[in-house]
């Protein structure tokens, strides 16, 4: 090989293995940070899709209206009215598993159904409180849904301009009225784990189930993510499957881009993402882990285990 040709050579390896580096080091630091934070949420990045793939991420928000959490029914004649069975059903049954998971004796066990109870009582005034306020609040999400189910309300300048304006509405009525809620489940979540390990300080910190859990919503979303960019990230950093490792991220990416589809009304620009993703599109193509990392001493095991069940053959048909 030309002398110029092989320091082109070796400039390219050179720049793969910086580019593999460098953006390695980007999903190990956005890792971390999501679970050093403890407070990682995908649900505003989800509720805040736009284009034609919109819906999809919307409906991956879990109780993104709260609609849950606040009890929603609907009534025979078409009304809307509070339902707290589930809520409670949800708070015994966590109570019953702080008492397995502690193993609390009898009057451990009678102190966690008392704290249910305070609860309940805290729940039931605060709905009673606000009833009139979450009833129109029922009302108004409705009303929203059924503006963004109707594609010709969508196409009419005023009524979409009055649709957002009730979307933000909605959003205000949201915060407060479910911020409320979420203080009194995250009490009860609190005293009780607070019962158990005031007996049983070594035992690991249960957490209170959600209601209106759907497979691959935020909640699970927000469990995966961080640890996805962490192992994307080492495996990058350390050369280690490396096209495997670069595809999952760029497709990771690709959500990214989709969800603020280019063009859209409202989407984010995702310049940064596509750049980011094409470099981890060569990185997958060139199998970068190949130059300075494991994948090149995985390679080289897995031809001289080749080699060594295809011994060479001489002319004659003899073994080498």
């Amino acid at each position: 090989m030309p002398r110029q040709a092989k320091q082109i050579a070796t400039r390219l390896v050179v720049a793969l293995v910086l580019l593999r580096l460098i953006i390695g080091c980007h999903f190990l630091n956005e890792g971390a940070s999501k679970l050093g934070s403890g407070s990682f949420s995908s649900a505003g990045f989800l509720g805040n899709s736009h284009g034609p793939l919109a819906g999809w991420f919307h409906d991956r928000v879990w109780d993104a209206d709260g609609l849950h959490r606040l009890g929603f029914v609907r009534l025979d004649d078409g009304g809307v009215d509070i339902d707290t069975e589930p809520t409670t059903q949800a708070w015994q049954q966590f109570a019953e598993g702080i008492v397995g998971h502690y193993g609390l004796d009898k009057e451990q066990a009678a102190e966690a159904t008392k704290i249910v109870e305070v609860f309940t009582g805290q729940l039931d005034w605060y709905l009673d409180t606000n009833h009139d306020e979450i009833i129109s609040y029922f009302r108004q999400v409705d009303r929203r849904t059924h503006q963004l189910e109707s594609a010709a309300l969508q196409q009419v300048s005023s009524l979409r301009e009055q649709g957002d304006r009730l979307a933000s509405e909605n959003r205000l009525a949201r915060i407060t009225l479910v911020g409320g809620i979420d203080r009194i489940w995250s009490g009860l979540e609190n005293d009780l784990n607070a019962l158990g390990t005031a007996y049983q300080p070594a035992a690991s910190r249960l957490a209170l189930g959600k209601l209106g859990r759907r497979s691959l919503d935020s909640v699970a979303i927000d469990k995966l993510i961080p640890y996805f960019d962490l192992l994307v990230g080492i495996c990058l950093i350390i050369g280690l499957f490396t096209p495997v490792a670069a595809s999952a991220g760029a497709l990771f990416l690709l959500s990214v881009i989709v969800s603020q589809w280019p063009g859209s009304l409202g989407a984010t620009p995702v310049y940064y993402q596509a750049i980011e993703m094409f470099g981890l599109v060569t990185l997958a193509l060139a199998s970068a882990g190949r130059y300075a990392g494991i994948d090149y001493f995985l390679l080289y095991l897995l031809r001289h285990r080749k080699a060594g069940k295809h011994p060479a053959v001489d002319s004659q048909g003899a073994e080498a």
